[in-house]
C-alpha cells in the first residue's frame, strides 16, 4: 500500500469506526438505567469492530516496507490503538460497575 492509502483508511476508520465506538461509550454514561445493558453492548460491539479495522491497517502497514520507519503514521497509528485501548478499559470498567 501506498502512504496515500494508508493515510485514506486511517480518515475512514476515523470516520466509521473511531467517532461512532466514541459516541457509543458516551451513550453508555448518558444511558438510563433500564437501556444500559444495550447501550454497553452496543459499544462492546463497535470496540470489537474497530479494533478488527485497525488491525487491518496495522498489517497493512507492517506489510509495506517504505512505511514500517514513517515516524508520522507510527504515531497516528499508536494513538488510534491507545484511543481504543482506553474505550476498552472503560468499558471494561464499566460492566464490571453493572454486574457489582
Amino acid at each position: 500500500m501506498t502512504k496515500n492509502e494508508i493515510d485514506d483508511a486511517l480518515g475512514e476508520f476515523h470516520d466509521d469506526y473511531h467517532i461512532p465506538l466514541l459516541a457509543a461509550v458516551n451513550a453508555v454514561y448518558k444511558a438510563s438505567p433500564e437501556s444500559k445493558p444495550e447501550k454497553l453492548s452496543d459499544a462492546v460491539k463497535m470496540l470489537h469492530l474497530s479494533a478488527a479495522a485497525l488491525e487491518g491497517i496495522i498489517l497493512s502497514v507492517e506489510g509495506t516496507e517504505s512505511l514500517r520507519e514513517d515516524q508520522e503514521l507510527a504515531e497516528e497509528v499508536t494513538q488510534m490503538a491507545l484511543s481504543l485501548a482506553a474505550c476498552k478499559d472503560e468499558l471494561s470498567d464499566l460492566l464490571q460497575n453493572q454486574s457489582g
